[in-house]
């Protein structure tokens, strides 16, 4: 009951109910006020017939003629009234719309309702192409799906809700930094949180880097099942973000740095890298789950298949893919079944010494498969 009357409240004040019904009030007393004169001075004129010649007359559409003086000076006030009350009725309810369209608090309040989504944190220029090609990669993820957490300039963030190819995507302004912020994202509730920073003018490229830094920290304190990939321009925040075990850590600089010296020595290097990373054709390099029908079997019995079944050629495997806090829980979980210390003390000690998301590229043949791995695959986008 205490919700219903709050809504009602809202409703009230949005629309401001309170000052339309003044002037529907008003107006019923004047046409009250008018058919009482008439009555007076003899003229049998229904109310109703009042409250009808008068509406008409306020919208404009028609006025009745009567002899009496009084009975026209209430008229000029009735015409007087139609002319600021009607116009202020409208402009109010139309007001209330605009407000409701562009209140910020309806869009928080979607977003505290959405769980496995992805939150973006940070605008560059190209973040359009980046969301398409999220989406292009997650057919079964839409725009909505995706919260852009963003400090940038309005303008720019306009430019973004006005895209048709990006309707439906969550914006949030504010500092991705702060920890109020994460939450209206609900990032408690998020699959994986992509963080690109924001390029200031009046940030050096440390500086930004020690923003996505402090980002990733406050995520994984309050997701820490939480997917992090963050984009680095320095070295240094690179190894800090490794130290803290980040997900993924996108060192752009060393991917540049990789293929221009490559560059010099192999011929067509920068075209083949392109085409890994799919340069419009539709195969690239990708990660997928290795079931657990294939666990003891070999790297090499997965690569026949992979090439006969589907035509798609296996490059390697990625050792204990996933989440580190998830993937060491596992661990210690099975462990406690075991009735063998000797066990028990292997599988403490790998905890300590596990690597998240470690690639083996070209394994032998004879290479056994375990749990939590995935295949780097080259072929058409799954």
């Amino acid at each position: 009951m205490k919700k219903k009357w709050n809504r009602l409240k809202e409703i009230i004040r949005l629309f401001r109910l309170d000052m339309i019904f003044l002037i529907v009030g008003l107006y019923f007393a004047l046409c009250f006020s008018i058919w009482l004169i008439l009555r007076l001075e003899s003229m049998e004129t229904p109310f109703w017939d009042v409250v009808c010649f008068n509406l008409l007359t306020v919208t404009g559409n028609d006025y009745i003629y009567v002899d009496s003086p009084w009975a026209r000076v209430m008229g000029i006030f009735m015409l007087i009234l139609g002319m600021f009350g009607l116009s202020s009725i409208t402009g109010y309810v139309s007001s209330a719309f605009v407000a409701r369209r562009l209140n910020p608090e309806r869009g928080v309040k979607k977003m505290q309702t959405m769980t496995d989504h992805i939150i973006i944190c940070g605008y560059k220029n190209d973040v359009k192409g980046l969301i398409l090609g999220i989406l292009r990669k997650n057919r079964n993820l839409t725009a909505s799906d995706i919260i852009l957490i963003s400090n940038a300039e309005e303008g720019k963030l306009q430019v973004i809700r006005d895209d048709d190819d990006l309707k439906g995507l969550n914006l949030l302004r504010g500092d991705f930094t702060e920890e109020q912020t994460l939450l209206k994202a609900n990032v408690k509730r998020a699959s994986k949180v992509l963080i690109i920073g924001e390029a200031q003018e009046n940030l050096d490229d440390e500086l930004v880097d020690s923003r996505v830094f402090v980002a990733a920290l406050l995520i994984s304190k309050l997701n820490p099942n939480c997917h992090i990939c963050a984009e680095i321009r320095t070295e240094r925040y690179k190894n800090y973000l490794e130290s803290q075990h980040c997900a993924e850590v996108v060192y752009v600089a060393g991917y540049t740095r990789y293929i221009l010296s490559t560059s010099t020595n192999y011929s067509g290097m920068s075209k083949v890298m392109s085409s890994f990373l799919d340069d419009g054709d539709g195969i690239s390099v990708q990660i997928a789950p290795i079931s657990e029908q294939w666990v003891g079997k070999t790297f090499g019995d997965l690569f026949s298949w992979y090439k006969k079944e589907q035509n798609i050629l296996l490059l390697g495997v990625l050792e204990n893919m996933g989440v580190e806090k998830e993937l060491k829980h596992q661990i210690l979980s099975e462990a406690q079944k075991s009735m063998n210390y000797g066990e028990i003390i292997q599988n403490l000690k790998s905890v300590k010494t596990l690597e998240t998301n470690r690639p083996h590229l070209n394994p032998g043949d004879d290479y056994v498969l375990c749990k939590n791995m995935g295949a780097i695959i080259l072929g058409v986008e799954i």
